[in-house]
């Protein structure tokens, strides 16, 4: 059933959902489309000066330090640093096709190399516009005087050993460290989903599994926040042999395995599902057409999907409008780019981004709003956002795969399950560093900061002393997280 929603234009969410303040981290810069730069400042995303000679459109990705700091971007051809530069030794990747840009959606990405705690190493992987498959190379920092460059010893090494659709998606193993890395088998179309796993070492467990339809190489896939589903958008120019797709999966962090749920056919062929996001607290799935204005949203606790249209423009040259990639800012937002197929426009949408403010919100509580960053008057004609992952994804606590955490409570034996209403506290909420945790049952203490990451973690019996004087200024949550990871909802403490 498809039906029309207006997004009301409330400050109910604002009271909702209140979002704190603090740093973007490696999600800070978004370099996109024909050379647009937005930095995010404390949530308040600033359009930054444009980038010369970049176009992206639609293999966009860029990354930064834990402080936010611009470190690489690429439009899946090339590769440049923080100075806006050519990366050292990437001129001549074998997946590098012809400039200017590539089409090949989510066509790079950049992560972390697992187990570097120094934040010197990085993976680089790219879809090659001329095979059709995709590549990893190995980034050092320390190369080029600070700025970076490939490593020969470790340069375009060839990730799976056949073509794969446009998606490029990687989510964090359950144990917090390494990454699994999926893409769709085949071209033009596919009914296999690849996987591999790049370790401290490199890649390994390379395998596929079956998607459960065929569906063309035209589209988005996407991971929710924690990593537990997968969404794929796979949309062809006609009804025949494949129409318009969405496939949602369970996903398993352990052993990789997916599990479909769902899929979901667009009722207008000429519709093209295109841009997909989940919603930060995974209960929304949101997909946009990528020929017309139009944006959707599907309730992903259903057992059988089915879509609301909440935002849908019509007007002078909007047939030669579409929507673009969406993806999520680090405060949950969920950006969307127009594009346009020619500069002609006078409208003056093509040079915004929309942004959907409280996506997890039920009924009008959220919002579209359609001019939310104004991009200095430049027509857009991209579909591209940049490529990110959840970089800051923790392990599993408890579960088989949790094998690095300092403590595993899954060889030591104890399973301490919370109960389903705990009385504890934390107190002071506010001090510089030291604070006292009483009540609540035996079980695993565990802090995490405002991006995810366990900060520390210790055994709680009766009475706990958290000490935080090692930890940065800022907000912290609290839980008390059983060995099979089920836990508490958090206590909110503030460190100054």
């Amino acid at each position: 059933m498809r039906c029309v929603r207006y997004a009301a234009w409330l400050v109910f969410g604002l009271l909702v959902f209140p979002v704190e303040s603090f740093a973007q981290g490696r999600t800070a810069n978004w370099i996109f489309g024909d050379g647009y730069h937005v930095k995010y400042f404390d949530n308040d995303p600033v359009v930054m000066p444009f980038v010369s000679g970049f176009k992206a459109y639609a293999g966009a990705s860029c990354i930064s330090d834990i402080d936010g700091n611009l470190l690489f971007y690429s439009n899946t051809i090339r590769v440049w640093n923080a100075n806006f530069l050519p990366l050292a030794n990437s001129d001549t990747l074998p997946a590098i096709a012809k400039p200017p840009s590539s089409a090949k959606t989510n066509g790079s990405l950049f992560l972390p190399w697992p187990g570097d705690k120094q934040d010197r190493y990085f993976a680089f992987f790219q879809m090659s516009d001329a095979d059709n498959r995709l590549y990893v190379s190995k980034i050092d920092r320390e190369l080029d005087g600070g700025l970076g460059g490939v490593l020969n010893e470790y340069r375009a090494v060839q990730v799976w050993d056949h073509a794969i659709c446009e998606q490029l998606v990687a989510i964090k193993h359950g144990n917090g460290r390494d990454w699994w890395i999926l893409g769709r088998k085949g071209y033009p179309t596919s009914s296999q989903i690849s996987l591999a796993l790049l370790t401290d070492s490199g890649l390994e467990a390379m395998e596929y599994q079956s998607a459960g339809f065929e569906g063309s190489y035209i589209g988005e896939m996407t991971a929710s926040y924690d990593g537990s589903m997968i969404a794929v958008a796979a949309a062809e120019g006609s009804c025949f042999p494949n129409p318009p797709i969405i496939g949602l999966y369970d996903f398993n962090r352990c052993d990789g395995s997916l599990s479909l749920r769902d899929t979901m056919r667009t009722l207008e062929c000429s519709e093209l599902s295109y841009g997909l996001a989940f919603s930060m607290l995974s209960n929304y799935l949101y997909y946009s057409v990528s020929d017309r204005i139009r944006l959707y949203r599907i309730d992903v606790s259903q057992d059988i999907l089915t879509d609301t249209l909440v935002l849908k423009l019509t007007g002078p040259d909007f047939f030669l409008m579409g929507s673009g990639q969406l993806e999520q800012n680090y405060s949950g937002e969920i950006l969307m780019p127009y594009h346009r197929v020619t500069t002609a426009g006078s409208d003056n949408i093509a040079d915004h981004l929309a942004v959907v403010r409280y996506p997890d919100a039920v009924s009008s509580g959220f919002v579209v709003d359609t001019f939310a960053i104004h991009l200095n008057d430049r027509e857009n004609t991209s579909l591209s956002l940049p490529n990110f992952a959840n970089y800051d994804l923790g392990p599993l606590v408890g579960s088989p795969c949790d094998t690095l955490s300092s403590q595993d409570t899954t060889q030591t034996g104890l399973h301490h399950p919370p109960l389903e209403t705990l009385s504890w506290s934390v107190n002071p909420s506010i001090s510089s560093g030291s604070f006292t945790v009483t009540d609540g049952p035996a079980s695993w203490l565990v802090v995490h900061d405002l991006y995810g990451r366990e900060v520390l973690r210790q055994w709680h019996e009766e009475r706990s002393t958290l000490d935080l004087t090692g930890q940065p200024d800022g907000v912290y949550l609290v839980y008390l997280r059983a060995a099979d990871g089920t836990q508490t909802l958090p206590r909110k403490i503030v460190r100054q």
